[in-house]
């Protein structure tokens, strides 16, 4: 399988059937937005500080899929993570995250990795299938990392936590093999060098409690 990022393996195995995902689904819709805030983070174009996030250098090339949300971010600089939750929460208004999920679904089918279906009530949306090898690579490589012997990268620590924040694990590993890759996990964070792995965590919990945050305000509205 090609190379793919942390935001684009998360989208393979957090779509469903029909190559979305539900407004309903608020943890997984943030993890995706997540997803995108922490690879821009570990590509050194962002800094976040005190819930703050700042635009430090252009986005790469090879991460053109991520300009949606890379631009946003420059055009409020420096804005609060709150307000990037909101502005993708699906609550108000789906045209931002729609427009992300199109850019790295595109980029999947770019790499053969998705099929590219018209969607919505007059076909005008894009749809993006992850293919069937794509899940099983992606699925492959995790169980390789967290459930035998592989060595596991910081990439691969994050993506499992945001796919078991999710909600997105159940379909692709049993009970007990989520309770041995969670314990993994938590062996990387209490090392030397788990430092990455626990500074992503902290920001995805962090992410998850904002939107928890704002739906209630919502609903008290």
């Amino acid at each position: 399988m090609k190379d793919t990022s942390i935001i684009q393996e998360y989208m393979i195995c957090s779509v469903n059937e029909k190559g979305k995902i539900s407004g309903f689904s608020t943890e997984k819709m943030v993890c995706l937005v997540a997803a995108g805030i922490l690879e821009l983070r570990l590509e050194e174009c962002i800094s976040i500080d005190s819930k703050r996030v700042d635009v430090i250098r252009p986005l790469p090339a090879d991460r053109q899929y991520l300009k949606p949300l890379y631009d946003f971010i420059d055009e409020k600089k420096p804005v609060k993570i709150n307000k990037i939750v909101e502005a993708y929460n699906m609550a108000f208004t789906d045209k931002r995250f729609r427009a992300l999920m199109e850019s790295v679904g595109s980029s999947l089918a770019g790499l053969g990795l998705a099929e590219e279906r018209k969607s919505g009530l007059t076909g005008n949306k894009n749809s993006y299938i992850p293919t069937a090898e794509a899940i099983r690579s992606v699925v492959e490589m995790m169980r390789a990392e967290l459930l035998e012997d592989g060595e596991v990268t910081e990439e691969t620590a994050v993506l499992v936590i945001l796919l078991e924040k999710g909600k997105c694990l159940k379909p692709y590993f049993s009970k007990f093999e989520q309770k041995e890759m969670r314990k993994k996990i938590r062996e990387i964070i209490d090392s030397p060098n788990g430092k990455l792995v626990k500074d992503m965590v902290e920001h995805i919990e962090s992410l998850l409690a904002i939107l928890s945050s704002s739906a209630a305000s919502s609903a008290s509205v």
